[in-house]
């Protein structure tokens, strides 16, 4: 009797242990639709309601670079702080931003990813700026949203593949 509730327990704990899923595919996509949503041609609106639907709410956004003399510098904004200033010049300039590499690290409900990027002018096709996205995701409610991206150019000190090494 003893030895049957000692296996009954074990097997009930095997049963209820939590399943630890691999959501890199859920992840990879939630940060796609984000370069997608922000990518046209010239005159084309952008959604960005479908954007707030992919942030939490208070997620931050920032870029970041060497500032004067190399001392750094940056600015966090809200997301609809960058939808006012940039959403007009997405779409009176045409701009496409394309993910060419994006390595990315889930521990359970947090992900984090550094997604290499290039920007080009959408009806030249001229590739202007490359840089990385850094990216934290949360899964709530069984959905990835983004938390925070901070963005840097890259540049001759600091090339995309220094983010990747």
């Amino acid at each position: 009797m003893k030895h049957t509730l000692i296996a009954a327990l074990a097997a009930s704990a095997v049963v209820a242990a939590p399943v630890l899923a691999d959501d890199t595919a859920d992840i990879d996509a939630t940060i796609n639709a984000v370069y997608d949503v922000i990518s046209g041609p010239v005159g084309e609106a952008r959604d960005f309601d479908a954007m707030r639907a992919l942030f939490m709410d208070g997620a931050a956004m920032g870029a970041v670079g060497p500032g004067p003399e190399g001392n750094g510098r940056g600015r966090v904004i809200t997301l609809d702080d960058y939808i006012e200033r940039s959403g007009p010049w997405l779409v009176e300039n045409g701009f496409v931003e394309r993910p060419t590499r994006t390595d990315i690290t889930q521990y359970g409900e947090i992900a984090y990813a550094r997604s290499a990027y290039e920007g080009m002018n959408s009806a030249t096709g001229e590739i202007f700026v490359t840089g990385v996205n850094f990216i934290t995701l949360f899964k709530i409610d069984g959905e990835w949203k983004i938390a925070s991206i901070l963005w840097r150019s890259a540049d001759a000190d600091w090339p995309v593949e220094r983010a990747f090494d």
